[in-house]
């Protein structure tokens, strides 16, 4: 006999297991700064406000997530501690001033001027915890200002004053029209630059015809000059140059009253003059005018008898090459 078995005769089957999801975890993020919070409430300000228990009431509420309300306003200093104090200026104006640590007061003003007490009270506990969450807040660094490049008018001016060892070298003209002499040849000088105030020393190989003849001038001295710019390209030289000459006289028969002598010495001293077009980079042409005066004459005597001397004024003439070289890199300041 075969027996039939109904639904409620039929072995009940459980659901499948249920697989659990392996849990996600997310990084814990900081918790915020909480901080101390010490409430200070003028007289005046708590009357207005419904009293100072409900004040310190809804602003321990509004402290919820941002910090603990002190139960008084005195206790030991710490980085953690808010001050808070809540005065009314006027009868329709409530001040907050809040303070954390050693950082500057936030400050806030509240009218309540026709606001029930209770609302006035919610306002004031409000703004107070937004200063104290603003006040609890991390300072961010300020950002170094970024170096700022100097202009090329600036590296000019730098360049200008910076100190350089400074040569040249240049063909060289002097005329004297006391002796009737025009003279020629080359000179060099080689100096120290600084604030735009050179010195050099110089020297000086020139022959000619003068009164005496074939001469020939050999000088050594010293000059001191100013460059003023006109441009970035153009200067002018202004200054004043010394020199201790050495002459020899080809044609006479006496110097100084020594028989047979052809050599003398003498002296001249005058100022400078001229103006310097920059060639390229730290190359500079110029034309340099020194006039002056010989400041001992070197007297002679003619194989013909008569007497004379090298004196008078000198008019030199200088067509100079003149290169520049830096010691040091100026860089220039950034004042703001």
């Amino acid at each position: 006999m075969t027996f039939a078995l109904g639904p409620s005769a039929a072995r009940a089957e459980g659901p499948a297991p249920a697989t659990t999801a392996p849990a996600t975890t997310t990084p814990a993020t900081a918790a915020p700064r909480r901080v101390e919070v010490r409430l200070s409430i003028s007289r005046a300000a708590a009357e207005a406000l419904g009293g100072e228990p409900r004040v310190r009431r809804l602003l321990e509420i509004e402290l919820d997530d941002t910090g603990t309300l002190a139960p008084g306003p005195s206790g030991p200093l710490g980085d953690d501690v808010a001050h808070v104090w809540i005065d009314l200026p006027s009868p329709s104006e409530v001040l907050i001033e809040a303070r954390l640590a050693e950082r500057a007061a936030g400050r806030r003003f509240i009218l309540i001027g026709g606001l029930n007490p209770d609302v006035a009270a919610r306002l004031v506990a409000i703004a107070a915890n937004e200063l104290v969450r603003a006040q609890a807040r991390p300072i961010r660094p300020r950002k170094a200002p970024a170096p700022r490049t100097p202009t090329p008018k600036e590296l000019e001016l730098a360049a200008r004053r910076a100190p350089a060892i400074v040569w040249s070298v240049a063909p060289s003209f002097a005329f004297l029209p006391g002796s009737s002499g025009t003279l020629w040849g080359a000179g060099a000088s080689l100096g120290f630059r600084g604030a735009g105030v050179s010195e050099r020393a110089t020297a000086r190989w020139l022959t000619g015809p003068t009164s005496a003849g074939a001469t020939r001038w050999f000088e050594v001295g010293l000059a001191v000059d100013y460059r003023v710019y006109l441009a970035s390209s153009v200067r002018l030289m202004l200054g004043a140059d010394a020199a201790l000459g050495f002459l020899h006289l080809s044609d006479v028969r006496a110097t100084d009253g020594i028989l047979h002598a052809r050599d003398a010495w003498s002296g001249r001293a005058g100022g400078l003059l001229g103006v310097d077009v920059r060639a390229f980079g730290p190359a500079w042409l110029g034309l340099h005018l020194s006039p002056g005066a010989i400041l001992r004459p070197a007297r002679f005597e003619t194989s013909g008898g008569l007497d004379g001397a090298v004196r008078g004024l000198w008019l030199g003439v200088d067509l100079a090459l003149q290169l520049e070289h830096p010691l040091a890199r100026s860089a220039p300041t950034n004042p703001r």
